[in-house]
């Protein structure tokens, strides 16, 4: 991991976004097959690279959907109890 990427819990790759941006690539390459075949474009040269450039821009907003969904909290620790 590099670029100020933590596994921990609020880091900046957290599994929440990741799982956002496999659903995004899902969805979007589903709706590219979709189209492609009723558009006929399902041609080999043509249709794979629109499909994979459909699956990489779903996997892009899927990961700032869920970047923006789950957002880590902006605070430190929660306050301790006051004194009894």
């Amino acid at each position: 991991m590099g670029n100020g990427e933590k596994s921990g819990s609020g880091g900046r790759i957290d599994w929440r976004i990741r799982f956002a941006g496999a659903v995004g690539g899902a969805v979007v390459g589903g709706l590219a097959l979709l189209v492609l075949s009723l558009a006929d474009l399902h041609l080999f040269p043509l249709g794979t690279i629109l499909w994979v450039v459909a699956v990489g821009l779903g996997i892009f907003l899927g990961q700032f959907v869920g970047g923006r969904l789950f957002r880590p909290s902006s605070g430190g620790p929660p306050d301790p109890p006051p004194p009894a």
